[in-house]
């Protein structure tokens, strides 16, 4: 897998994502989501869009304002994850809360969206993909580690979608530290989502947060 690090989304000789299931797809985030503010464009054979839905993250029942961006991929499950099996989801598409849509975030979103068909390979909850270098400045963590959503609007998008009789798994994508990577290595996945409740994980991506290992 780090051996094709470098090789961009743009590798890929799968066919573009037909129309009418671009818009199925599109239609049900909007319904759950609104209009994104931003779409970027995928120019690869393997079309990946990413669309950039706005929020305000703090709960209605509370005041102040944590404003951010859904970022949404449109296109991974065009095609089933070659690698899934038994009662996987064999389509996926990921979800990360970010403060803005950087150049870099989405790079990094791309890119893993298509990496299941790079190594032949397939993305679940609690899957992860280890790196040799930190994938966004700011932050020292190396890994990405895949979890579902738990926001209601994000729910029911994963609810709904469904493309050629499966069903599609929203994936949010996490970036998480060494400590906690051996944590979840060596005791599983639950205890290191309890250490996310203790603290109070912030639903928006912060490149700066400390280690909870």
């Amino acid at each position: 897998m780090l051996s094709r690090l470098a090789k961009l989304v743009s590798g890929s000789s799968a066919p573009s994502p037909s129309a009418d299931l671009y818009r199925h797809r599109l239609a049900i985030y909007e319904s759950e989501l609104g209009e994104p503010e931003h779409s970027f464009t995928d120019s690869a054979e393997r079309r990946i869009d990413i669309h950039a839905f706005g929020r305000d993250f703090v709960p209605v029942c509370q005041e102040g304002s944590d404003e951010g961006y859904v970022l949404l991929t449109n296109g991974m499950s065009e095609q089933r994850m070659p690698g899934s099996h038994g009662d996987a989801k064999p389509r996926a598409e990921l979800m990360w809360y970010v403060r803005e849509p950087t150049e870099e975030v989405c790079a990094n979103l791309r890119w893993l969206a298509n990496l299941p068909f790079i190594d032949t390979t397939w993305f679940g909850f609690g899957h992860r993909v280890a790196l040799p270098w930190p994938p966004v400045a700011g932050t020292d963590f190396q890994t990405f580690l895949f979890l579902t959503p738990v926001i209601g609007p994000d729910k029911e998008v994963a609810a709904a979608l469904e493309i050629a009789g499966d069903p599609v798994e929203i994936l949010t994508v996490n970036l998480i530290s060494h400590q906690e990577l051996a944590l979840i290595k060596s005791r599983g996945l639950d205890p290191f989502l309890d250490l996310l409740d203790e603290n109070d994980y912030p639903p928006i991506f912060d490149p700066a947060r400390k280690s909870y290992v």
